[in-house]
């Protein structure tokens, strides 16, 4: 209980961490006491830094609200309720125990999930005869489809992650080659003709780092917890195949499963 709650503490308190190093790093760059003659850089908003960061803050900001998107996503998907349906396991092992495999096929198709499909995967397998490697071998192949799937989404916040401070980074040559032009131009002795391009090549800088830096939290956080509901559906189709191949090799020996009821006594 403790670790289930700590992990839905994680990511609310990650992003209260970032808003509150990006406001904090927003309140030392406007100053606290600033001097007559910067009062108006310091009270720039975030619209005037947008501008000022010029074209390379629009694919930093669709970044943002692609990275905010797979986030949600990656939430979503990765669920325990979403991907294991712990609620399935006692009527799955019931009905693999008679052995009945309509009924757990049934219960498969009714409730798609990695856990299910995984499995489903494997009783397609059985016909008139049961091979243990077959059924096994079709679940494997079918768990490396679901975690494939599963992590597309997830790898997206990586790529992410990776290219929004390379946006950050090309904008702040950009306003580094601006700034170096005017130089050139004799803009030396005005500092003010400067600032504009300095300001662009800091602004997107911050900007690219401040999307790529929670993309890549979340990246990690949304895999370690996909892998791990990953195991514990290993572990689940364990236990389930264990209870069916008992139960088909006890059918094969003709011995009756253990949930079904003696025959009734014959009349003397």
């Amino acid at each position: 209980m403790n670790s289930a709650l700590l992990r839905r503490l994680i990511p609310p308190t990650a992003l209260l961490v970032v808003a509150m190093a990006f406001s904090y790093g927003l309140g030392q760059t406007g100053g606290a006491s600033p001097a007559p003659e910067t009062a108006q850089v310091a009270n720039k908003t975030l619209l005037d830094l947008w501008v000022q960061g010029g074209f390379f803050m629009y694919p930093i900001a669709l970044l943002s609200i692609a990275a905010v998107a797979f986030t949600i996503y990656g939430f979503l998907n990765t669920s325990e309720n979403r991907m294991l349906h712990m609620d399935l396991v006692p009527p799955l092992k019931d009905a693999l125990s008679r052995p009945d495999i309509p009924a757990a096929v049934s219960i498969c198709t009714g409730t798609p999930c990695p856990m299910t499909n995984i499995l489903h995967a494997g009783l397609r397998r059985i016909t008139d005869t049961y091979e243990k490697q077959s059924v096994e071998k079709a679940m494997e192949e079918a768990a490396v489809e679901e975690n494939t799937v599963g992590l597309r989404s997830i790898n997206y916040l990586s790529i992410i992650a990776t290219i929004a401070p390379m946006f950050g980074l090309l904008g702040t040559v950009s306003g580094m080659i601006k700034a170096f032009q005017k130089i050139g131009l004799g803009g030396m002795g005005d500092p003010e003709k400067l600032a504009n391009d300095i300001g662009e090549a800091m602004i997107t800088t911050a900007f690219g780092l401040l999307v790529g830096i929670p993309a890549m939290f979340f990246y990690f956080y949304l895999k370690s917890q996909f892998v791990g509901n990953m195991a514990r559906i290993g572990r689940v189709m364990g236990d389930l195949t264990h209870d069916l191949d008992r139960a088909l090799t006890a059918q094969a020996a003709g011995i009756p499963p253990p949930n079904s009821l003696p025959p009734p006594p014959t009349a003397p």
